[in-house]
């Protein structure tokens, strides 16, 4: 039986079979009915031909002998004519019709005229006769013809296809099936069983036999892999169990290398946070002391001790600033701040800060710029300074009495950048062959007899190559032991503009109320000292409690603030004094430090604190900080924005993490401004004291002032529950509000 349902193949070909043949019987039935239609058209023209031939002459006689009898006898004649359905003479005399008078279906009507020549005279025309065939009966006749031969030609095909199909399925399909469920066991894992596909063995096999063949030669061949698979699987097994052990001590051996790594970074870190606190607090001590005796009269022998002094601790300083600015870079919290500089005024200032230190050494300086170096130039100004300060006081401190040589040469130039080649050549002691391979390496100088002639930490030129290398740069050197070195580096620098000029140095600023939270009585000392001598008023606190009492009692222009303090710290201490009413609540508070990473430095200012002094204490940062904390008066502000705590900003963190720290307030404002209005709407004061305390310290430390303000008066009217105050706040706080965002979009923007 064939089974249409399950053989796809069988069905697929008894379909093309049935398709095959209906179209053959209907292009082969449209081909008869045609041939037909040819044969019924030449049967008409015949019987055209016929009474044109026969008829036409004899009734033209009788028409001219006006014999009507005659007429009707031969019309009647041509009206008998297989398919004539009607026949009509018109003549002068005669109007006759024959047959059907309005037959129906389709018609060919023949015309032919009715001439008759006398014996004497001319042609005489008579009339015309019209002969109208029905075609309808023609297609009847081809209708029935074709849909005959179509029948027979459908049923005869038809029996064809199911022949056909019968004897594939028997010849193929089944054999097909059995293959295919051969196939299936195989995929099961039933490897014993061969193929047998029930059919007599032939002399000459065929396709289906060659077939059957190979799935049976698989089957064999996967029996032989699988029994080869399983010699090696066990073969396999004991070095399976012997990597799986040696694996497993050796992961043992990673974590136990990953966690001692982690610590050693981890106690690395504390080190550096230690050394950072521990060393820049004595130093504080020192250099503050050594400069308020520079400016004391002293002997010359006693002013010469005391210089000694000073310069051995700022030695000290740049040895520890160069290890903590290292450990900065290999964290990555060092960045790039793009600025507008000039490169020939930037050398110029470098080897102008150098100059003492190359005379008290006996050298001479030189600067060698190309004439064709551009004005002016965009890029990172600061790390170019450092770069150029390092490999000069380098070349500076190991030649003596010699010369020194600053070169700016242009390799090429574009309408957008320069290539700069800028060499610091010395004739000082040089570096033996086998170190200069390292020597960008850190920890790295040219021998022990020169650490320990010289000193210093060998981190330098591992700071330059760093900074060099994140400009895009190489760097390298050319030296010849004895006779000098030479270090260079190449960068890419844009050009850039005129940039505007900086502001100059901070002078003494008007006598100020100053308190000094601090619990080291030598660093007190050193800055009120310093405060002193510039005619300020300064009070002192040796811990936050004491701190406290005396900022309840008055208020201070600025308070330095050690972070470091025994019980609660300088931070806490902040926090503590922006959240409660008081004299101080909005006075300038300032971090006295020695931790100035970029990451703490973040979390001196979210605690409300507005500046921040490094250790050791230098003059010229005491007045810039007692400059942006002066009264309003001395000094043209805006009301609404502290620009000078944004320049603070920017200078410590750098352009990055101020605009890092822009884009959290416009999101602080944005997420918060609807929730306080909605607050004002609902009249929950506890919700809008919380939020206004929010955004108060948060515009606070970023120098927006003048919100700041309203919002504390609005923090302070939810507290008292004075709802005639927060209405009259609302409109000036959405007037501040959007002053703030338009201020912001611009910073952020530009």
């Amino acid at each position: 039986m064939i089974r249409l349902h399950t053989d796809g193949l069988l069905r697929r070909l008894l379909v093309f079979i049935l398709l095959f043949s209906l179209c053959f019987t209907v292009l082969a039935s449209g081909v008869q009915l045609y041939f037909e239609y040819r044969r019924e058209m030449r049967d008409i023209e015949a019987r055209m031909a016929l009474i044109r031939a026969g008829y036409l002459a004899s009734l033209e006689r009788s028409l001219w002998d006006l014999d009507e009898a005659q007429l009707d006898t031969q019309l009647r004649g041509l009206v008998d004519f297989s398919d004539v359905a009607r026949v009509r003479l018109v003549s002068e005399d005669f109007q006759l019709l024959r047959g059907e008078a309005e037959p129906k279906g389709p018609l060919r009507i023949e015309r032919f005229p009715l001439d008759y020549q006398p014996p004497s005279g001319p042609p005489r025309h008579l009339g015309e006769l019209e002969v109208s065939i029905d075609l309808g009966a023609v297609h009847r006749r081809l209708y029935a013809t074709g849909l005959a031969s179509l029948l027979w030609m459908g049923v005869f095909l038809c029996g064809l296809a199911v022949a056909l199909s019968g004897l594939f399925y028997r010849l193929v399909t089944r054999h097909l099936q059995v293959m295919a469920e051969f196939a299936r066991r195989i995929g099961a894992g039933q490897w014993q069983e061969p193929l047998r596909l029930g059919r007599r063995r032939s002399a000459r096999p065929d396709e289906i036999d060659t077939v059957a063949h190979a799935l049976d030669d698989m089957r064999r061949a996967i029996l032989s892999d699988i029994e080869r698979r399983e010699r090696d699987r066990l073969a396999l097994q004991d070095k399976r169990d012997e990597l799986q052990a040696m694996v497993e001590r050796r992961t043992a051996s990673l974590a136990r290398a990953k966690d001692d790594a982690e610590a050693a970074n981890l106690a690395k870190s504390r080190f550096l946070a230690t050394m950072s606190h521990e060393l820049r607090t004595p130093l504080n001590g020192i250099l503050g002391m050594a400069e308020l005796l520079r400016g004391g009269r002293l002997e010359a022998p006693d002013r010469q001790r005391v210089e000694a002094l000073y310069k051995a601790g700022e030695g000290l300083l740049a040895i520890l600033n160069e290890v903590l600015y290292f450990a900065r870079l290999e964290e990555g919290e060092s960045r790039a701040e793009l600025v507008g500089f000039s490169l020939r005024q930037l050398c110029r200032e470098v080897l102008a800060l150098l100059e003492p230190m190359a005379v008290a050494n006996g050298d001479t300086l030189q600067l060698d710029i190309d004439e064709q170096l551009a004005g002016y130039q965009h890029g990172a100004e600061q790390y170019l300074r450092q770069v150029l300060s390092n490999l000069l006081a380098n070349a500076i401190k190991f030649t003596e009495h010699g010369q020194v040589r600053l070169k700016v040469q242009v390799l090429a130039s574009d309408g957008a950048a320069q290539r700069v080649r800028l060499s610091v050549s010395d004739n000082g002691i040089g570096i033996e062959p086998a170190v200069q391979a390292k020597i960008f390496d850190r920890f790295v100088q040219a021998s022990e007899a020169v650490a320990r002639r010289y000193g210093g930490t060998g981190l330098g030129l591992a700071i330059c190559k760093h900074l060099v290398e994140k400009l895009g740069g190489c760097i390298g050197l050319d030296s010849v032991q004895g006779q000098g070195s030479n270090f260079w580096f190449e960068l890419d620098i844009a050009h850039g503009q005129q940039a505007a000029s900086g502001a100059s140095a901070p002078t003494a600023t008007a006598s100020l109320d100053i308190l000094v939270v601090e619990d080291v009585a030598l660093n007190r000392e050193v800055a009120g000292g310093l405060l002193v001598s510039d005619g300020h008023r300064v009070s002192f606190a040796d811990d936050a409690a004491q701190a406290l009492q005396v900022c309840a009692q008055r208020r201070f222009d600025l308070i330095l603030l050690d972070v470091h303090l025994p019980g609660m710290s300088g931070v806490e201490l902040c926090r503590q004094l922006r959240a409660n009413p008081g004299p101080n609540r909005h006075s300038r508070i300032v971090a006295l430090t020695a931790g100035v990473q970029p990451g703490q430095v973040s979390g001196y200012l979210e605690a409300g604190m507005q500046g921040v002094l490094a250790k050791p204490l230098r003059l010229v940062n005491l007045r810039q900080a007692l400059a942006e904390a002066a009264p309003a008066e001395q000094a043209p502000v805006d009301p609404n924005m502290d620009w000078s705590l944004l320049a603070t900003h920017r200078s410590l963190l750098g352009e990055e993490k101020l605009q890092g720290l822009l884009n959290v307030l416009r999101q602080s404002l944005e997420q918060h401004t609807t929730t306080l209005a909605e607050a004002l709407s609902a009249q929950d004061h506890t919700d809008v004291q919380h939020l206004a305390h929010r955004l108060a310290g948060s515009c606070d430390s970023l120098g927006f002032s003048g919100l700041a303000g309203l919002l504390r008066r609005l923090e302070d009217a939810a507290r008292e529950h004075d709802q005639k105050a927060l209405d009259a706040l609302a409109e000036p706080l959405a007037s501040q509000f959007g002053q703030a965002r338009a201020t912001l979009e611009q910073l952020i923007q530009s």
